[in-house]
Protein backbone atom coordinates (compact mmCIF):
# COMPACT_ATOMS: atom_id res chain seq x y z
CA UNK A 1 0.00 0.00 0.00
CA UNK A 2 1.17 3.73 -1.04
CA UNK A 3 2.63 5.60 2.35
CA UNK A 4 0.51 8.58 0.79
CA UNK A 5 -2.38 9.52 -1.06
CA UNK A 6 -0.38 12.23 -2.79
CA UNK A 7 3.27 13.28 -3.31
CA UNK A 8 3.96 16.54 -4.28
CA UNK A 9 7.28 17.41 -5.17
CA UNK A 10 7.77 21.38 -4.97
CA UNK A 11 6.96 23.98 -1.98
CA UNK A 12 6.60 27.07 -4.13
CA UNK A 13 3.02 28.59 -4.26
CA UNK A 14 2.10 25.74 -6.14
CA UNK A 15 2.47 22.89 -4.50
CA UNK A 16 1.77 24.38 -1.05
CA UNK A 17 -1.69 25.68 -2.26
CA UNK A 18 -2.46 21.80 -4.04
CA UNK A 19 -1.06 20.53 -0.57
CA UNK A 20 -3.26 22.76 1.14
CA UNK A 21 -6.41 21.72 -0.82
CA UNK A 22 -5.50 18.05 -0.75
CA UNK A 23 -4.87 17.99 2.88
CA UNK A 24 -8.56 20.13 3.95
CA UNK A 25 -9.92 17.28 1.76
CA UNK A 26 -8.54 14.69 4.34
CA UNK A 27 -5.84 12.99 1.79
CA UNK A 28 -2.61 11.96 3.41
CA UNK A 29 0.08 14.53 1.94
CA UNK A 30 3.78 14.34 1.45
CA UNK A 31 6.20 17.39 0.09
CA UNK A 32 9.64 17.29 -1.36
CA UNK A 33 11.67 20.69 -1.72
CA UNK A 34 14.94 20.53 -2.81
CA UNK A 35 15.79 23.71 -1.55
CA UNK A 36 16.07 24.23 2.08
CA UNK A 37 13.46 26.79 2.66
CA UNK A 38 9.72 27.00 1.15
CA UNK A 39 8.13 29.60 -1.37
CA UNK A 40 9.95 29.07 -4.59
CA UNK A 41 9.88 32.48 -6.41
CA UNK A 42 8.23 34.22 -3.34
CA UNK A 43 11.35 35.07 -1.66
CA UNK A 44 11.76 37.46 1.10
CA UNK A 45 15.25 37.75 1.95
CA UNK A 46 15.14 39.25 5.57
CA UNK A 47 18.73 41.05 6.40
CA UNK A 48 20.67 40.47 9.58
CA UNK A 49 23.16 42.54 11.63
CA UNK A 50 22.59 46.31 10.76
CA UNK A 51 19.65 45.97 9.26
CA UNK A 52 17.69 43.63 11.34
CA UNK A 53 13.88 43.29 10.42
CA UNK A 54 14.61 44.88 6.74
CA UNK A 55 13.63 42.28 4.28
CA UNK A 56 13.89 42.68 0.07
CA UNK A 57 11.56 40.88 -2.41
CA UNK A 58 13.58 39.12 -4.70
CA UNK A 59 11.10 37.19 -7.03
CA UNK A 60 6.97 38.03 -6.47
CA UNK A 61 6.75 41.18 -5.34
CA UNK A 62 2.67 42.30 -4.66
CA UNK A 63 -0.56 40.98 -4.17
CA UNK A 64 -3.46 42.15 -4.92
CA UNK A 65 -7.61 41.82 -3.78
CA UNK A 66 -8.32 39.81 -7.19
CA UNK A 67 -6.26 37.11 -6.03
CA UNK A 68 -9.53 35.16 -5.21
CA UNK A 69 -8.23 31.67 -5.03
CA UNK A 70 -5.08 32.75 -2.85
CA UNK A 71 -7.07 34.97 -0.39
CA UNK A 72 -9.73 31.81 -0.02
CA UNK A 73 -6.99 30.07 1.32
CA UNK A 74 -5.35 32.93 3.54
CA UNK A 75 -8.80 32.99 4.90
CA UNK A 76 -8.80 29.44 5.66
CA UNK A 77 -5.93 29.72 7.74
CA UNK A 78 -7.19 32.60 9.53
CA UNK A 79 -4.51 35.34 7.94
CA UNK A 80 -5.83 37.46 6.33
CA UNK A 81 -5.71 40.18 9.09
CA UNK A 82 -1.90 39.80 8.55
CA UNK A 83 -2.19 41.47 4.89
CA UNK A 84 -0.71 45.08 5.19
CA UNK A 85 -1.64 47.91 2.28
CA UNK A 86 1.10 48.50 -0.19
CA UNK A 87 1.62 52.43 0.41
CA UNK A 88 0.79 54.39 -2.64
CA UNK A 89 3.48 55.06 -4.78
CA UNK A 90 3.91 55.73 -8.40
CA UNK A 91 5.86 53.84 -11.12
CA UNK A 92 8.56 55.95 -12.92
CA UNK A 93 10.72 55.43 -16.07
CA UNK A 94 14.24 55.07 -16.12
CA UNK A 95 15.57 56.05 -19.60
CA UNK A 96 18.51 58.22 -21.06
CA UNK A 97 20.17 57.67 -17.72
CA UNK A 98 17.55 59.73 -16.07
CA UNK A 99 14.56 58.84 -14.06
CA UNK A 100 11.16 60.69 -15.88
CA UNK A 101 7.65 60.40 -15.27
CA UNK A 102 5.68 58.28 -17.29
CA UNK A 103 3.17 60.86 -18.68
CA UNK A 104 6.18 62.82 -19.91
CA UNK A 105 6.84 59.84 -22.46
CA UNK A 106 3.70 59.39 -24.08
CA UNK A 107 2.43 60.84 -27.19
CA UNK A 108 -1.11 61.29 -26.13
CA UNK A 109 -2.30 62.66 -29.82
CA UNK A 110 -1.39 58.65 -30.68
CA UNK A 111 -3.74 58.05 -27.44
CA UNK A 112 -6.80 59.42 -28.79
CA UNK A 113 -8.63 56.33 -30.18
CA UNK A 114 -6.96 54.10 -27.90
CA UNK A 115 -9.49 53.21 -25.59
CA UNK A 116 -12.00 52.23 -28.80
CA UNK A 117 -8.88 50.26 -29.88
CA UNK A 118 -9.23 48.56 -26.84
CA UNK A 119 -13.13 48.14 -26.93
CA UNK A 120 -12.00 46.11 -30.52
CA UNK A 121 -8.75 44.28 -29.34
CA UNK A 122 -9.08 40.43 -29.61
CA UNK A 123 -5.88 39.19 -27.12
CA UNK A 124 -6.14 35.38 -28.07
CA UNK A 125 -4.13 34.34 -30.94
CA UNK A 126 -1.72 37.89 -30.52
CA UNK A 127 0.78 38.75 -29.44
CA UNK A 128 1.49 41.28 -26.72
CA UNK A 129 3.55 43.64 -28.97
CA UNK A 130 0.70 42.98 -31.57
CA UNK A 131 -2.62 43.63 -30.38
CA UNK A 132 -1.23 46.27 -27.48
CA UNK A 133 0.84 47.92 -30.27
CA UNK A 134 -2.29 48.55 -32.09
CA UNK A 135 -4.12 49.79 -29.00
CA UNK A 136 -1.45 52.74 -28.04
CA UNK A 137 0.19 53.19 -31.03
CA UNK A 138 3.51 52.52 -32.56
CA UNK A 139 5.82 55.21 -30.57
CA UNK A 140 3.76 54.99 -26.78
CA UNK A 141 4.51 51.65 -27.56
CA UNK A 142 8.65 51.55 -27.95
CA UNK A 143 8.96 54.73 -25.30
CA UNK A 144 6.49 53.22 -23.00
CA UNK A 145 4.40 50.17 -23.16
CA UNK A 146 7.18 47.78 -24.07
CA UNK A 147 9.77 48.63 -21.70
CA UNK A 148 6.80 48.21 -18.82
CA UNK A 149 5.56 44.63 -20.08
CA UNK A 150 9.38 43.61 -20.12
CA UNK A 151 9.18 45.09 -16.90
CA UNK A 152 6.05 42.86 -15.39
CA UNK A 153 7.35 39.92 -16.66
CA UNK A 154 11.20 40.63 -16.10
CA UNK A 155 11.76 39.31 -19.99
CA UNK A 156 11.27 40.56 -23.65
CA UNK A 157 7.37 40.32 -23.37
CA UNK A 158 6.72 41.04 -27.30
CA UNK A 159 6.18 37.61 -28.28
CA UNK A 160 4.41 36.98 -24.99
CA UNK A 161 0.76 35.80 -25.46
CA UNK A 162 -1.26 39.03 -24.84
CA UNK A 163 -4.50 36.80 -23.22
CA UNK A 164 -1.67 35.69 -20.56
CA UNK A 165 -0.12 38.88 -19.42
CA UNK A 166 -3.61 40.47 -17.35
CA UNK A 167 -6.52 38.44 -16.72
CA UNK A 168 -9.32 40.30 -15.51
CA UNK A 169 -10.22 39.09 -12.36
CA UNK A 170 -13.15 39.91 -9.15
CA UNK A 171 -12.00 41.96 -6.69
CA UNK A 172 -12.93 41.48 -2.73
CA UNK A 173 -13.27 44.61 -1.20
CA UNK A 174 -12.32 43.98 2.14
CA UNK A 175 -8.90 43.30 1.26
CA UNK A 176 -6.43 46.23 0.22
CA UNK A 177 -6.27 46.37 -3.41
CA UNK A 178 -2.78 45.31 -3.47
CA UNK A 179 -0.48 44.11 -0.62
CA UNK A 180 2.12 42.46 1.22
CA UNK A 181 2.70 41.24 4.62
CA UNK A 182 5.03 42.48 7.58
CA UNK A 183 7.89 40.38 6.39
CA UNK A 184 7.42 39.70 2.85
CA UNK A 185 5.30 37.50 0.52
CA UNK A 186 7.56 34.99 1.23
CA UNK A 187 5.40 34.77 4.77
CA UNK A 188 2.45 33.31 2.85
CA UNK A 189 4.54 30.41 2.22
CA UNK A 190 5.82 29.93 5.78
CA UNK A 191 2.32 30.14 6.86
CA UNK A 192 1.17 27.17 4.45
CA UNK A 193 4.57 25.63 5.23
CA UNK A 194 3.83 25.69 9.08
CA UNK A 195 0.54 23.60 9.09
CA UNK A 196 0.77 20.30 10.69
CA UNK A 197 -0.98 18.45 8.00
CA UNK A 198 1.19 19.27 5.39
CA UNK A 199 4.69 17.84 6.40
CA UNK A 200 7.72 18.85 4.40
CA UNK A 201 10.89 17.37 3.64
CA UNK A 202 13.46 20.21 2.80
CA UNK A 203 17.03 19.46 0.68
CA UNK A 204 14.88 16.60 -0.73
CA UNK A 205 15.30 16.48 -4.22
CA UNK A 206 13.55 14.48 -6.46
CA UNK A 207 15.81 12.31 -9.08
CA UNK A 208 13.74 9.75 -10.50
CA UNK A 209 9.84 9.18 -11.11
CA UNK A 210 8.12 5.90 -12.35
CA UNK A 211 4.55 4.29 -12.15
CA UNK A 212 4.23 0.92 -10.18
CA UNK A 213 0.93 -0.22 -11.18
CA UNK A 214 -1.39 2.90 -10.44
CA UNK A 215 0.68 4.39 -7.68
CA UNK A 216 3.78 6.43 -8.15
CA UNK A 217 7.09 5.85 -6.79
CA UNK A 218 9.94 8.87 -6.43
CA UNK A 219 13.60 8.53 -5.72
CA UNK A 220 15.60 11.25 -4.32
CA UNK A 221 19.48 10.79 -2.91
CA UNK A 222 17.92 10.15 0.46
CA UNK A 223 15.37 7.72 -0.34
CA UNK A 224 12.33 6.39 -1.91
CA UNK A 225 8.50 7.07 -1.33
CA UNK A 226 5.22 5.75 -2.94
CA UNK A 227 1.60 7.50 -3.24
CA UNK A 228 -1.60 6.96 -5.17
CA UNK A 229 -0.93 10.50 -6.71
CA UNK A 230 2.02 12.65 -8.31
CA UNK A 231 2.11 15.99 -8.29
CA UNK A 232 5.38 18.21 -10.05
CA UNK A 233 5.08 21.46 -8.80
CA UNK A 234 8.42 22.56 -10.32
CA UNK A 235 10.34 24.74 -13.09
CA UNK A 236 8.99 22.90 -16.10
CA UNK A 237 12.21 22.23 -17.02
CA UNK A 238 12.76 19.90 -13.96
CA UNK A 239 9.15 18.29 -14.39
CA UNK A 240 10.20 17.53 -18.13
CA UNK A 241 13.46 15.74 -16.79
CA UNK A 242 11.51 13.70 -14.14
CA UNK A 243 9.00 12.43 -16.56
CA UNK A 244 11.25 11.91 -20.02
CA UNK A 245 11.82 7.59 -18.90
CA UNK A 246 7.89 7.16 -17.97
CA UNK A 247 5.68 9.56 -19.64
CA UNK A 248 8.14 10.26 -22.46
CA UNK A 249 5.27 12.49 -25.06
CA UNK A 250 4.28 14.37 -21.85
CA UNK A 251 8.14 15.60 -20.93
CA UNK A 252 8.30 16.65 -24.79
CA UNK A 253 5.43 18.93 -24.90
CA UNK A 254 6.91 20.17 -21.16
CA UNK A 255 10.19 21.01 -23.31
CA UNK A 256 8.72 23.35 -25.67
CA UNK A 257 8.60 25.74 -22.91
CA UNK A 258 11.51 27.99 -23.15
CA UNK A 259 12.57 29.90 -20.05
CA UNK A 260 13.66 33.46 -19.23
CA UNK A 261 16.29 34.06 -16.98
CA UNK A 262 16.47 36.92 -14.36
CA UNK A 263 19.68 38.08 -12.92
CA UNK A 264 18.22 39.98 -9.83
CA UNK A 265 20.20 41.70 -7.50
CA UNK A 266 18.71 43.56 -4.34
CA UNK A 267 20.14 46.41 -2.12
CA UNK A 268 19.41 48.12 1.05
CA UNK A 269 20.74 51.16 2.21
CA UNK A 270 20.11 54.21 5.21
CA UNK A 271 17.13 55.78 4.35
CA UNK A 272 19.25 59.11 4.09
CA UNK A 273 21.49 58.14 1.45
CA UNK A 274 18.79 57.58 -1.00
CA UNK A 275 17.74 60.65 -3.21
CA UNK A 276 15.61 58.89 -5.46
CA UNK A 277 12.08 60.11 -4.63
CA UNK A 278 9.82 57.77 -3.08
CA UNK A 279 8.48 54.97 -5.91
CA UNK A 280 7.30 51.67 -6.26
CA UNK A 281 9.76 51.40 -8.97
CA UNK A 282 11.37 52.02 -11.79
CA UNK A 283 10.83 50.55 -15.67
CA UNK A 284 13.94 50.26 -17.39
CA UNK A 285 13.91 51.54 -21.76
CA UNK A 286 16.59 50.63 -23.51
CA UNK A 287 18.70 50.00 -20.14
CA UNK A 288 20.56 46.57 -18.58
CA UNK A 289 17.69 46.18 -16.40
CA UNK A 290 14.18 44.93 -17.02
CA UNK A 291 12.73 47.12 -14.06
CA UNK A 292 13.91 48.06 -10.32
CA UNK A 293 11.15 47.25 -7.78
CA UNK A 294 11.64 49.26 -4.02
CA UNK A 295 10.58 48.58 -0.67
CA UNK A 296 8.48 52.15 -0.83
CA UNK A 297 5.41 50.47 -1.23
CA UNK A 298 6.46 48.89 2.51
CA UNK A 299 8.02 51.90 3.71
CA UNK A 300 10.39 51.57 6.62
CA UNK A 301 11.58 54.45 9.20
CA UNK A 302 15.02 53.65 8.63
CA UNK A 303 16.18 52.02 5.25
CA UNK A 304 15.33 51.64 1.74
CA UNK A 305 15.42 48.66 -0.36
CA UNK A 306 15.79 48.15 -3.91
CA UNK A 307 15.99 45.26 -6.05
CA UNK A 308 17.13 45.33 -9.96
CA UNK A 309 16.30 42.95 -12.26
CA UNK A 310 18.85 42.73 -14.83
CA UNK A 311 18.90 40.67 -18.44
CA UNK A 312 20.86 38.34 -18.40
CA UNK A 313 24.46 37.94 -19.48
CA UNK A 314 24.82 41.42 -19.85
CA UNK A 315 26.83 43.16 -17.10
CA UNK A 316 28.95 41.11 -14.31
CA UNK A 317 28.80 41.32 -11.02
CA UNK A 318 30.81 44.60 -10.02
CA UNK A 319 28.99 45.76 -13.42
CA UNK A 320 25.86 45.75 -11.66
CA UNK A 321 26.62 47.00 -8.84
CA UNK A 322 28.64 49.96 -10.48
CA UNK A 323 24.82 50.75 -12.44
CA UNK A 324 23.07 50.04 -9.08
CA UNK A 325 24.93 52.85 -7.85
CA UNK A 326 24.59 55.31 -10.77
CA UNK A 327 21.01 54.93 -10.64
CA UNK A 328 20.78 55.42 -6.54
CA UNK A 329 23.10 58.06 -7.38
CA UNK A 330 24.67 56.48 -4.44
CA UNK A 331 28.54 56.09 -3.74
CA UNK A 332 30.06 52.69 -5.15
CA UNK A 333 31.29 51.40 -1.41
CA UNK A 334 27.97 52.51 -0.25
CA UNK A 335 27.36 48.23 -1.52
CA UNK A 336 29.12 45.65 0.62
CA UNK A 337 28.46 41.77 1.82
CA UNK A 338 25.82 43.24 4.53
CA UNK A 339 23.57 44.91 2.02
CA UNK A 340 23.65 43.17 -1.02
CA UNK A 341 21.93 39.88 -2.27
CA UNK A 342 21.88 38.61 -5.47
CA UNK A 343 19.37 35.37 -7.07
CA UNK A 344 19.31 33.80 -10.22
CA UNK A 345 15.30 33.63 -11.26
CA UNK A 346 13.85 31.31 -14.12
CA UNK A 347 10.67 31.89 -15.62
CA UNK A 348 8.64 30.65 -18.70
CA UNK A 349 8.52 32.51 -21.61
CA UNK A 350 5.30 31.65 -22.95
CA UNK A 351 4.03 32.20 -27.04
CA UNK A 352 1.17 32.51 -28.54
CA UNK A 353 -0.78 29.96 -28.90
CA UNK A 354 0.22 28.53 -25.30
CA UNK A 355 -3.79 27.58 -24.53
CA UNK A 356 -3.65 25.22 -27.30
CA UNK A 357 -0.56 23.65 -25.83
CA UNK A 358 -2.25 23.92 -22.25
CA UNK A 359 -4.57 21.72 -23.71
CA UNK A 360 -3.03 19.55 -25.20
CA UNK A 361 -0.83 18.48 -22.09
CA UNK A 362 -4.27 18.61 -20.01
CA UNK A 363 -5.71 15.87 -22.61
CA UNK A 364 -2.42 13.71 -21.90
CA UNK A 365 -3.10 13.88 -18.08
CA UNK A 366 -6.40 13.08 -18.24
CA UNK A 367 -7.50 10.03 -16.47
CA UNK A 368 -4.14 9.67 -14.75
CA UNK A 369 -3.06 10.24 -11.13
CA UNK A 370 -0.43 12.48 -12.34
CA UNK A 371 -0.81 16.46 -11.86
CA UNK A 372 1.32 19.03 -13.18
CA UNK A 373 1.29 22.69 -11.77
CA UNK A 374 3.43 25.99 -11.76
CA UNK A 375 3.58 29.24 -13.16
CA UNK A 376 4.04 27.72 -17.16
CA UNK A 377 0.24 26.86 -17.49
CA UNK A 378 -2.19 29.89 -16.93
CA UNK A 379 0.32 32.64 -16.23
CA UNK A 380 3.33 34.12 -14.00
CA UNK A 381 1.08 35.78 -11.30
CA UNK A 382 1.08 34.23 -8.40
CA UNK A 383 -2.55 33.49 -8.66
CA UNK A 384 -2.16 32.34 -11.77
CA UNK A 385 -0.14 29.23 -10.12
CA UNK A 386 -2.73 28.97 -7.13
CA UNK A 387 -5.65 28.66 -9.86
CA UNK A 388 -3.99 26.20 -11.51
CA UNK A 389 -3.33 23.46 -8.46
CA UNK A 390 -6.35 24.01 -7.36
CA UNK A 391 -8.02 22.84 -11.09
CA UNK A 392 -5.65 19.77 -10.56
CA UNK A 393 -6.79 18.80 -7.23
CA UNK A 394 -10.45 19.11 -8.04
CA UNK A 395 -9.81 17.39 -11.31
CA UNK A 396 -7.66 14.29 -9.20
CA UNK A 397 -10.84 14.40 -6.91
CA UNK A 398 -13.46 13.70 -9.48
CA UNK A 399 -11.09 10.48 -10.32
CA UNK A 400 -12.26 9.47 -7.13
CA UNK A 401 -8.44 9.70 -5.55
Amino acid sequence: MADHDLLIIGAGISGLSMAHDAARAGWRVQVLEADQRPGGCLCSHRFGGALDGFWLELGAHSGFNSYGNLLAILESVRALDRLQPRAKVSFRLFADGAVRSIPSQLNFSELLLAPFRLLRAKKAGHSVADCYGRIVGPRNYAAVFEPAFDAVICQPAAEFPADCLFRPRPRRKDVPRGFTLPDGLQTVADILAGQSDIPIEFGQAAREVWRAGEDFGVRTDRGEYAARALCLATPVAVAAELLRAEFPELAAALARIRTATVESVGVALPADRVSLPLVAGLIGRNETFYSVVSRDTAPDARHRGFTFHFRPGVLDEEGKLNRIAQVLNAPRDAFDAGNVVSQVNRLPALRVGHGDWVSAVDRALAGNRLALTGNYFVGVAIEDCVTRSRREFERLRRQGL
